[in-house]
């Protein structure tokens, strides 16, 4: 900076030689300037709702906004206010095609780069240079952009009705797939580039149903009735024996709490309970707040459900089950909330009483992203598939559909159903695959929030 110095005292010499007849009672050595904002606009409320800092180096200083202007705020028409440690003798703003000694009222172009003010004090010798870095999100913060990686990440002849599921282990996407005869796993990095494992799947039924896998950290879980399928390496399965527990194994649950949850259907009653899953030892769990004796309802559901462990905005760790069919077949209404506290232990609410409005769905995909929960596709009750993204800002209590404007999937996305949707670790959401009424689909769907890209 100090060897622009000289290049703007040149530019200044015929703006500050009118003064050389000036005298003034008082005199300051002080060229600081002390605040920086815009006088306020209606038309253009982003300006005065961002603080402006002020850094003074030794010979020059930094005024700048920490973060960008809301996205949407004009600064091709402004009018800058300044205060100063004490007044100058002049202050001017320097841009790349004009020079404007500063009144205050002065109406200004602040899109071109670079801006400086230049502050002489009244002394009309000491002098400030300070650059002006002040920015407008040039893209909405709030939009989330989508694209097409693939079509299809196997060929479609392959298995034109299978069964899959995705899930990010190890910052890779493994998709799981079972056309009724074998299961086969397909991997990415990023979601375009997609190659088969080589290895064969070993362990697993035949008729594999993929989508009630549950991942628990890098571990990978299935149940069939009497046995126990555990994986640690994608490929090789584990098969425990449990026949000759007093339980049925229904379905995977979810992974709450460090455990694999599943249901169990107890011989004697046929009593469906919760149970947790220990070192392969499988645990009913009968004592449940919400549950008498640990018994589940009726309607409570047991497959084609989304289910979701995620942490709350108290930090305490959660799991919403949502949809699905209950035991007799019937699409529910369910929204349950699963939560554990050190005085009360665990408890389960069904948040749909409290909200009875909520649609019975089918096969939804839940993530928790940018703060909320955010649901895709499924279908009713008249196994319509669902068009809207819905959201929830209050941890799955209440639920609602976003401005589409903001959040909308191309043109050639396919509603459906039993998709997969996972997040990565650089906040990328995938859509992976999924079912519309005739068809098994294998294409792959990226998308982010702008916000979530941004430090």
């Amino acid at each position: 900076m100090r060897y622009i110095l000289p290049i703007l005292l040149v530019a200044l010499v015929g703006l500050t030689s009118c003064l050389n007849n000036t005298t003034t009672s008082t005199t300051s050595s002080e060229a600081r300037v002390a605040t920086f904002t815009f006088v306020a606009d209606t038309a253009n409320p982003g300006l005065t709702t961002m603080t402006y800092k002020v850094e003074h180096r030794s010979d020059t200083g930094l005024i700048y906004s920490p973060d960008s202007l809301t996205f949407g705020t004009r600064l091709d028409s402004v009018i800058p206010s300044v205060s100063y440690l004490a007044t100058p003798g002049m202050a001017t703003f320097i841009l790349p095609d004009t020079t404007i000694v500063s009144t205050g009222t002065d109406t200004m172009n602040f899109t071109v780069r670079p801006i400086y003010l230049h502050v002489l004090a009244s002394d009309m010798k000491t002098e400030k240079v300070y650059e002006i870095n002040i920015f407008a999100h040039q893209v909405n913060p709030d939009l989330y952009e989508w694209s097409c990686l693939t079509d299809n990440l196997f060929a479609p002849q392959e298995a034109p009705n299978c069964e899959m599921k995705a899930f990010y282990i190890q910052d890779q996407i493994i998709v799981y797939v079972n056309d009724g005869l074998s299961t086969h796993i397909y991997q990415s990095k990023d979601g375009e580039k997609w190659e088969q494992n080589t290895s064969a799947v070993v362990g697993l039924p035949v008729p594999c149903h993929v989508r009630d896998i549950l991942q628990h950290g890098h571990d990978l879980y299935y149940i069939d009735g009497t046995s126990l399928y555990i994986s640690s390496d994608l490929t090789t399965w584990t098969e425990q024996d449990c026949s000759s527990a007093s339980f049925t194994l229904i379905n995977m649950l979810v992974s709450y709490d460090g455990k694999p949850w599943c249901i169990v259907q107890d011989n004697a009653s046929q009593a469906l309970m919760l149970a947790t899953i220990n070192g392969g030892k499988i645990e009913p769990q009968t004592e449940i707040n919400g549950l008498e004796g640990g018994v589940l309802p009726a309607g409570f559901p047991i497959s084609d459900f989304a289910a979701l462990e995620f942490r709350s905005s108290s930090e305490r760790p959660r799991a919403m089950i949502v949809g699905g069919r209950a035991m007799n077949g019937d699409i529910v209404n369910a929204r349950w909330n699963l939560e554990y506290s050190a005085n009360a232990g665990y408890r389960i609410k069904d948040f749909s009483i409290v909200q009875p409005t909520f649609e019975t769905l089918n096969g939804v995909s839940i993530i928790q992203y940018a703060d909320q929960l955010i649901m895709f596709g499924g279908t009713d009750n008249n196994l319509d598939m669902r068009t809207d993204i819905l959201y929830s800002k209050d941890e799955g209590m209440n639920w609602y559909v976003p401005d589409s404007a903001n959040n909308q999937l191309p043109s050639s996305y396919t509603t459906r159903s039993h998709q997969s949707v996972l997040v990565d670790n650089e906040n990328n959401i995938y859509i992976i695959g999924g079912q519309t009424t005739t068809q098994s689909l294998s294409d792959v769907y990226r998308g982010f929030l702008n916000s979530s890209k941004w430090d």
